[in-house]
């Protein structure tokens, strides 16, 4: 069958939804700006790479070369940590943390590559061992795998991307099978070590942006500022919403990363209560799609890709939209596929063309 009678619209069309969501309102929270329009236009060059890479690994690539070689999944894992090893040394600071390599005409930030590295090769291993995953050494090794990124994360320091690491690690362990019993002693470990962590890892901000969660108006000018201010944006939207190029808070430039970090609260502010209903309804759409094609995959090493990548959308999207309405705290992470920034924009669009391949090639 041709290639483009195969091809699952149902999961792409809420992807090109989301898109558009997003570069409408880049639009309008970029038409001030000096040059007006840059990080809109940027956005949409990562958006048209993004969309290539994807009909091309849908097309060309076989994801069973990712089960069936060691090649590919172990390369790419490494190449990923060196690349999050060298930020450490020449990385472009933003915010506090270097994460990203710069270049000429544009940065990335190798730790988004990198989660998509740890799914694969977490979904190789436990695609061979989850009949035994309860043996400690079979709990041991996908913990260095995750680990080693999770140390590098720290370093930078980069919290957020840390937490969504270890999520991805815990997750698809349950998917793979892990009884309830292993699960609470792995979360006693965890609580030990998140002790540790908060007592000897963790930078100054961060601490304070945890704290600022539980009481944002104790220090509002400080680590609870955007939390306020993303609160008085989604507030102040209304029903309707102000209207594109409309937002009192984005347009005067009262709520910070708008564009980024904040992307919810600057969306709800123009769109209203009834925009973000209908992103709300996307994003389930989204879901259910991949949740569909997780449970018709072909294979386990499938079934736990999709259901790895499904973790992580997930979980990023929780802990963003969290943070925009004062549930958790503030940790940097991008709503994906609707706030600015071409690194993750990038690998979720791979990682769609990895599950495009997948359902083309099921049986």
């Amino acid at each position: 069958m041709a290639f483009s009678k195969r091809l699952n619209l149902s999961l792409m069309l809420p992807v090109i939804l989301l898109v558009a969501f997003s570069l409408l309102t880049l639009a309008s929270l970029s038409a001030n700006d000096e040059p007006a329009f840059q990080i809109f236009k940027k956005q949409v060059v990562w958006f048209l790479l993004g969309l290539g890479v994807f009909f091309l690994l849908s097309s060309f690539f076989d994801y069973r070369l990712l089960y069936a070689q060691n090649f590919f999944s172990v390369a790419f894992y490494l190449f990923c940590l060196f690349l999050m090893a060298l930020v450490l040394f020449l990385g472009v600071k933003v915010r506090g943390a270097a994460g990203w390599l710069g270049f000429s005409f544009f940065s990335v930030q190798p730790v988004e590559l990198a989660k998509l590295a740890l799914i694969i090769l977490l979904a190789k291993y436990f695609a061979i061992w989850h009949i035994e995953i309860w043996r400690p050494l079979r709990l041991i090794v996908p913990a260095l795998y995750a680990g080693f990124y999770v140390l590098l994360c720290f370093l930078q320091p980069d919290l957020g991307s840390a937490i969504l690491l270890i999520l991805i690690w815990l997750g698809m362990l349950i998917v793979s099978g892990l009884k309830f019993k292993h699960f609470l002693i792995l979360l006693l470990i965890g609580l030990l070590v998140a002790g540790i962590g908060w007592s000897y890892l963790l930078q100054p901000y961060q601490k304070d942006r945890i704290s600022s969660f539980f009481n944002p108006t104790s220090d509002p000018l400080g680590a609870g500022y955007n939390v306020i201010q993303a609160k008085i944006a989604i507030g102040s939207g209304g029903f309707w919403g102000r209207g594109l190029g409309q937002g009192v808070e984005t347009q005067l430039r009262f709520l910070p990363e708008a564009k980024t970090d904040f992307f919810l609260a600057a969306f709800v502010e123009e769109w209203g209560f009834f925009g973000a209903f209908l992103l709300f309804l996307v994003l389930a759409w989204f879901i259910f799609e991949l949740m569909k094609i997780g449970l018709r995959a072909p294979d386990n090493f499938s079934r736990l890709f999709v259901f790895g990548y499904l973790i992580l959308f997930a979980s990023q999207t929780i802990i963003n939209f969290g943070a925009n309405l004062g549930f958790l705290p503030v940790t940097g992470l991008p709503l994906p596929f609707l706030s600015y920034g071409g690194s993750n924009l990038l690998m979720n669009f791979i990682a769609l063309g990895v599950i495009q391949s997948i359902k083309l090639r099921s049986v």
